[in-house]
């Protein structure tokens, strides 16, 4: 088996992550999450932090100092200790969160910190301890950090921290439907956006160390891009500013993309005709009309949406209902989507499922 066959074999992507991190804090171990910059490491901890009952304690390892850690010397009449700083870390005298069961302490950009800060968190992760004071037992614990090999800056960390933690490696590449489906499409996205990356999405991330230009594209920045043009007309004198966002060329190729979105098939025409309605031969116009159909499902509107849907292609047929049931989960008991489903259960079926 080829070395790069090996490492595809032990990355995944952001969904799996997730599932896997749930079951490692579970275990009441700690993980280790480790991905190229932008890909949305944060938010991951958030909705596992939600999904526990948790109260996310966010700390930066990067603009960390070992006392945050240690605590802070102070002498007594016969004695000294390490004083915590107050609030910084949960302690077991700390009461809990109002409406929560504990805390999901996450120790951002950990390989980036200083190693004499790496040091002091010894006793935070492998004691549990801040100074002589132990940590709450409702305390979890998760690390993470860039890849060595992403130009990012990051310091080694020791072996025996290595053997400490569980490492999990994630990538967007390969996923990309998925990150449309869990993060774009139910966080209600730019149809414009949608419809883009649902045709070409190798542009979704396309970091390398030593890219050109100011930005590259990466789950981060087409979140800010998504913040950019919503409500607004997506223009070519406005280009210098997607460029500054997404890279130059994906945002020279996504105002392209967005002048044919005008040429979409309008839903009125769609609801007045769905069974005689004209199905665009462009695949980029029929992207952009099915992630239209998609931001304007009603319970009225729906049959006869899946009507007009079921003339496209797969692929098309696919991105609609997955669009669907991100968004309204109740429909997949509606008897136009039963029907569609059975047809295309091979490729729906992960989805339908509660």
């Amino acid at each position: 088996m080829s070395d790069q066959l090996t490492d595809l074999m032990y990355r995944c992507s952001p969904r799996k992550a997730q599932q896997l991190i749930g079951e490692i804090i579970e275990a009441n171990e700690v993980p280790f999450l480790r991905s190229s910059p932008g890909l949305g490491k944060s938010a991951i901890m958030q909705t596992i932090a939600d999904k526990y009952g948790l109260q996310l304690k966010d700390h930066r390892m990067a603009s960390s100092e070992p006392t945050d850690m240690n605590g802070m010397p102070k002498t007594f009449e016969k004695h000294a200790e390490f004083l915590p700083f107050e609030h910084m870390f949960p302690l077991e005298r700390t009461p809990l969160p109002q409406g929560k069961d504990g805390w999901l302490l996450f120790l951002d950009e950990f390989n980036s910190s200083h190693k004499q800060v790496q040091a002091a968190s010894y006793k935070l992760i492998l004691d549990r301890a801040v100074g002589q004071y132990r940590l709450s037992q409702n305390l979890r614990i998760a690390l993470a950090g860039n890849l060595d090999t992403d130009g990012a800056l990051t310091n080694t960390i020791s072996t025996a921290l290595e053997s400490r933690v569980i490492t999990i490696e994630m990538t967007v590449k390969g996923y990309e439907k998925e990150w449309l489906e869990d993060v774009a499409i139910p966080r209600g996205y730019d149809a414009r956006l949608i419809a883009f990356l649902s045709n070409h999405p190798s542009k979704l991330m396309d970091f390398t160390p030593n890219h050109d230009g100011y930005s590259y594209s990466c789950p981060r920045t087409w979140s800010k891009l998504n913040n950019l043009i919503d409500g607004r007309e997506v223009t070519v004198d406005r280009q210098v500013m997607y460029g500054g966002t997404i890279s130059r060329g994906t945002a020279a190729e996504f105002v392209q993309f967005c002048s044919l979105f005008e040429h979409r098939i309008s839903i009125e025409r769609i609801m007045d005709d769905p069974e005689g309605c004209e199905v665009p031969r462009d695949p980029a116009i029929r992207w952009a009309t099915v992630s239209s159909m998609r931001d304007n499902v009603t319970k009225d509107s729906f049959p006869s949406l899946c009507l007009y849907a079921n003339r496209f292609p797969l692929d098309f047929r696919v991105l609609f209902y997955r669009g669907v049931l991100a968004v309204h989960q109740a429909f997949h008991t509606h008897p136009s989507f039963i029907k569609a489903a059975t047809e295309l259960k091979d490729y729906l079926n992960g989805k339908t499922r509660k």
